[in-house]
């Protein structure tokens, strides 16, 4: 579970730190070499990740067990930029303030449109910004403090770990590319005689081209949620609700926005100004061949699925199209480095926790309990 939003700041720039000037005691949830990650922090960020989920994704938050995972990917992720810092500053990394500088404006410009898509003048990117911050309770010192430990830790890995990791040649990207176009073709027998090595790279990849490639919409969706154990009855009622409120969008009564925020029972689509990319072969084939069937700017009838009615529009179409090596070589070069980027981290974090005292000093749901509950420590001033 990851966020998919760039306007929580605490869920972009977890480094956790105590907040300054605060006077009210603290516990520690867990300890890094001796520093402490605080229960306030610790809640923090939980709580905004978890609006993130709520405003995008509130389907993933009624399973407890996707709770549970995102409350230790949190504090799993405070540990890790912890080591981080910490290595960083062991190699005496230096950050100049016109680099931090350079990530504030950077973060800012994050700001610069709204949720519909609007772009937003300076004046109201500033006000959002500075919203926002208000809204994670930190200060802008903490802030900056925040990206100048982000600058240390990017400047560390890049010394120890970018500059090992070994580039790309063009045997390399050509043998990807083979690798990826026998993925396409969708012979499981033929692409799994592949290496594990090299089918792990190519599987992802070989997905993200399908969806560039496959013939594919553009929809704004209503989706009317009717469990599979209702009763033919309601079933019906649920139905209806799906063409009452594609008649009021046809008659202009609402539009397809509002009808998605007052009426649909997934709302993801609002996070996109109102729309999704449908791949065909997605979905079940009856779903894609009613979708795929409706003209351009037209709202489909309710299509009935396992989970409920969906009321289309239909706003784009894109034909199937063929890529050749010579159109992404460069990508392919791009995509192994960080591939590789990747791999070389991992081991690099590796080493840094097996090196580091890690303890965690509360219960996570699946996880051994901790030995003793750590004591209370006051935030630094």
């Amino acid at each position: 579970m990851k966020v998919n939003k760039y306007t929580a700041l605490a869920a972009l720039l977890v480094f956790a730190t105590a907040f300054a000037g605060a006077k009210v005691m603290d516990s520690t949830v867990a300890t890094v070499n001796g520093k402490a990650i605080l229960s306030s922090d610790y809640e923090k960020l939980k709580q905004s990740v978890t609006e993130q989920y709520k405003k995008n994704a509130p389907q993933l938050l009624q399973n407890q067990e996707n709770v549970n995972k995102l409350n230790k990917e949190v504090l799993n992720q405070m540990i890790t930029d912890e080591l981080l810092i910490q290595a960083a500053n062991e190699q005496g990394i230096k950050v100049k303030d016109s680099e931090v500088a350079q990530g504030i404006n950077e973060v800012k410009a994050r700001f610069s449109v709204d949720e519909k898509g609007n772009k937003l003048d300076q004046k109201q990117v500033e006000k959002a910004f500075n919203d926002e911050l208000k809204k994670e309770d930190l200060t802008y010192k903490q802030f900056e403090s925040r990206i100048k430990d982000q600058i240390a830790v990017r400047k560390a890995v890049d010394a120890i770990v970018k500059a090992k990791v070994k580039q790309p040649t063009a045997d390399d990207t050509k043998q990807l590319f083979n690798d990826v176009q026998l993925v396409l073709k969708g012979d499981k027998e033929k692409y799994k005689t592949l290496p594990r090595e090299r089918l792990e790279v190519a599987l992802p990849l070989a997905a993200k081209l399908n969806q560039l490639t496959a013939e594919q919409v553009k929809i704004s969706p209503i989706f009317i949620k009717a469990d599979k154990g209702l009763s033919a009855a309601a079933l019906k009622d649920k139905e209806k609700q799906a063409k009452d409120v594609r008649k009021m969008i046809k008659e202009n009564k609402i539009t397809f926005l509002q009808a998605i925020e007052k009426y649909s029972d997934d709302k993801s689509a609002l996070a996109t100004g109102g729309e999704l990319i449908l791949v065909r072969g997605v979905m079940p084939k009856e779903f894609d061949d009613r979708v795929f069937s409706t003209p351009v700017g037209e709202i489909s009838e309710p299509i009935k699925t396992d989970y409920g009615f969906y009321v289309i529009r239909v706003n784009e179409k894109k034909a199937k199209q063929e890529i050749t090596y010579a159109q992404i070589e460069k990508e392919l070069g791009q995509y192994i480095a960080a591939v590789r980027m990747q791999q070389a981290m991992v081991g690099y974090l590796q080493t840094l926790q097996k090196k580091a005292d890690i303890k965690i000093l509360i219960k996570l749901e699946g996880q051994t309990p901790a030995p003793k509950t750590a004591p209370a420590a006051p935030i630094k001033k």
